[in-house]
């Protein structure tokens, strides 16, 4: 089976071209191909196969590395453009790319992608618990579940312990969540997140555009422009009146086959 293995801002994934659609894989599989010591290793993988909608050629199939099916994948999207457009796949600047949240246009920028990502979406307030200590958090969708929980300094979000999951109110995350933990406040603001189905990644790109909307609006802002730090780099968010883009880096870093 050929793979590519591709990241955005540290968040990586193993990428598997199925044209005919013809390679359907099971969790267990996409668990091992995401394996880091057994497989190739990777937070997610983005199966390239042909799109059923006439908006976009191609559709991507994001799994967790648990092998559980995601919605929508901010980083992946990028990097499944990236790959496309190096294999010849797709011609810039602007590609349309099928996804479960819908249909996302990727532009090429200089070096970097921005996706016009659609508005994101205000829920209710909750919270979040690591290891007996809990934060209030602001639920937003991006296509995908995410609570976006405020810390009181740079000390706080470095001592955290993200390897299990935080705990949260299933009753309003039926489906998981993803948990971002904020510090910093509109233009420029720092993140670690706990992806649902993966653990602690070094982005997440739907994540930094929750934030970055939550910022602005704890700024007072409906729409503004925010630099997002997160451990494997920085990702810029712009919320305009009736959208949301995210713009971004994406490598592709290797090549190979996987005997599955």
């Amino acid at each position: 089976m050929e793979f590519a293995k591709g990241h955005g801002t540290g968040n990586d994934f193993v990428i598997v071209p199925d044209p005919e659609d013809a390679l359907p894989l099971k969790d267990a599989q996409v668990a091992l191909l995401c394996d880091r010591r057994f497989g190739i290793g990777g937070d997610g993988l983005l199966r390239v196969v042909p799109s059923e909608d006439p908006a976009a050629e191609w559709f991507m199939d994001y799994r967790n590395a648990d092998g559980s099916i995601a919605e929508m994948c901010g980083n992946g999207v990028r990097v499944f453009v990236r790959y496309l457009l190096d294999k010849g796949l797709a011609a810039g600047p602007e590609v349309a790319v099928a996804t479960r949240a819908g249909i996302k246009t990727v532009t090429v920028v200089g070096d970097e992608l921005r996706v016009d990502m659609g508005a994101a979406e205000f829920g209710a307030v909750s919270q979040a618990s690591v290891e007996g200590f809990t934060w209030p958090g602001q639920a937003v969708s991006m296509g995908n579940p995410h609570l976006v929980c405020h810390l009181g300094d740079e000390a706080e979000l470095e001592a955290l312990e993200l390897f299990h999951q935080p705990r949260y109110d299933a009753a309003l995350f039926p489906d998981g969540v993803n948990v971002e933990f904020v510090t910093g406040t509109a233009p420029h603001v720092r993140m670690r997140v706990h992806e649902r189905g993966v653990g602690e990644t070094a982005s997440c790109g739907t994540g930094a555009c929750a934030v970055g909307a939550v910022a602005l609006r704890h700024a007072g802002l409906d729409t503004g422009v925010c630099r997002v730090d997160v451990p494997g780099g920085t990702l810029t968010i712009e919320v305009t009146a009736d959208t949301l883009f995210m713009t971004g880096p994406a490598v592709i870093v290797a090549e190979g086959a996987f005997r599955l």
